[in-house]
């Protein structure tokens, strides 16, 4: 079968494809000794009891039951939902968003499909590109654009913080915006290393975009107001240029797959006008569950109580592991922790890849990510450091922990020899 260039760029080697495929395999089959690949959010049983009380309330009303069954949405969601979700921020942060600001999507990664090939690719005759200031980024991006090579990226300062730690700065000096760049993107925190771009960031990222006539894109999914997993100072940002993401899946309802937009209106109806196009509506489950619970301000409350304590919990004890076990006397380093669901650990002068680990890891039952796919707008193969990183999801039960934790330091000596 002869397939389209698009259709050949799509089922190549990709970073997301991986990641999924092994997921999927992993809780299909045969457990892994310890799943530290997934992005899986985990399942915090009050959280996922108080959806399913909201769900037990929707099937208890026969008109609302028949709604979220048997209506499609509007291409640009629930209308409750989004007038609901627009109360919701305007009450924390006074933006004063109307329903037109806001986009719904069938997930955030179709709506970043949706988005970024709105802005970039061919205009008028120029290739327009994505810049990321910051790499690395998420690795449901880097697939994403129909044009090749869609992406621009900066390679971020480094700072070393201490023995084994160090943090992504934006280097600014490097990061050069023109007619060819069509957004600005960035996540916040930043999935796979935990990154939280400052207020001063932010701020320089937006008045770039302001000045160049383009959108700054801020993914806030492990983000402010909810779940608000960010083990830093961040202050919200928003203005009439900017885009901001938000998704149900990082509070316990990826399978819901809602991604939320929020942004300048006549670009949020450009969204909405392709969602038509590709996929009709957008998924009501999600939207129907959490309606009340942004009515009333509780997603905050849930986010505070327990997703923000659940995760807390986590990274503080598996970091204890990794300080406890990784060889002391080699030059590895973690990325400070300031958000989202992950550890990012370098290797710093390994011998051996992180793509060369991943596969070292598998084979004892160990899931990882390997950090070349994080590395968007960037040749990796002549970079050594974007071939030394892996991701690492900490949510995992004791067990999963402490047993992986000794293979992972086992596999970091083997990394030097």
């Amino acid at each position: 079968m002869n397939l389209s260039d698009f259709g050949k760029q799509k089922t190549a080697e990709a970073g997301i494809l991986q990641l999924m495929d092994d997921l999927g395999k992993a809780l299909s089959g045969e457990p892994p000794v310890a799943m530290f690949g997934g992005g899986n959010p985990a399942q915090i049983p009050a959280v996922t009891a108080r959806f399913k009380q909201e769900l037990e309330t929707i099937t208890a009303d026969e008109k609302r039951l028949a709604s979220l069954l048997g209506n499609y949405d509007t291409p640009q969601g629930n209308a409750g939902f989004i007038q609901s979700f627009v109360d919701y921020l305007n009450h924390a942060y006074n933006w004063q968003l109307t329903p037109d600001h806001v986009a719904i999507t069938p997930g955030s990664q179709s709506g970043f499909f949706m988005l970024y090939n709105l802005l970039a690719g061919q205009t008028d005759g120029v290739k327009r590109r994505i810049m990321l200031p910051l790499v690395p980024e998420y690795i449901g991006y880097a697939d994403q654009l129909i044009e090749p090579d869609g992406f621009a990226s900066v390679q971020p300062g480094i700072e070393l913080v201490d023995e084994h730690e160090f943090k992504y700065v934006v280097d600014f000096n490097a990061l050069t915006v023109d007619d060819s760049v069509a957004a600005i993107a960035v996540s916040r925190p930043t999935n796979p290393t935990g990154n939280v771009v400052t207020d001063a960031e932010v701020e320089h990222l937006a008045k770039l975009a302001r000045q160049h006539e383009i959108p700054l894109i801020l993914d806030n999914a492990y983000g402010l107001p909810f779940p608000g997993v960010i083990n830093t100072e961040a202050t919200p940002y928003f203005d009439d240029n900017t885009v901001l993401t938000f998704s149900l899946s990082k509070v316990g309802l990826p399978s819901s797959r809602v991604g939320i937009f929020v942004g300048p209106p006549e670009l949020m109806r450009a969204l909405s006008s392709t969602n038509a196009i590709v996929s009709l509506a957008s998924p009501s489950f999600g939207q129907y569950v959490t309606e009340g619970l942004f009515a009333s301000g509780e997603m905050t409350q849930l986010s505070e109580q327990h997703i923000q304590p659940f995760y807390a919990e986590r990274a503080e004890r598996m970091r204890n592991l990794l300080n406890e076990q990784l060889p002391d006397e080699l030059p590895w380093r973690l990325h400070v922790y300031e958000g989202s669901y992950f550890f990012w650990l370098w290797c710093d002068g390994a011998v051996h890849t992180s793509k060369e680990l991943y596969e070292y890891l598998k084979e004892r039952g160990v899931i990882v990510v390997p950090g070349e796919y994080f590395f968007p707008g960037q040749d990796v193969d002549n970079w050594p450091h974007a071939q030394q990183c892996i991701r690492i999801n900490f949510a995992r039960p004791d067990a999963e922990q402490d047993a992986g934790v000794g293979i992972l330091a086992d596999a970091v000596r083997w990394m030097y020899q």
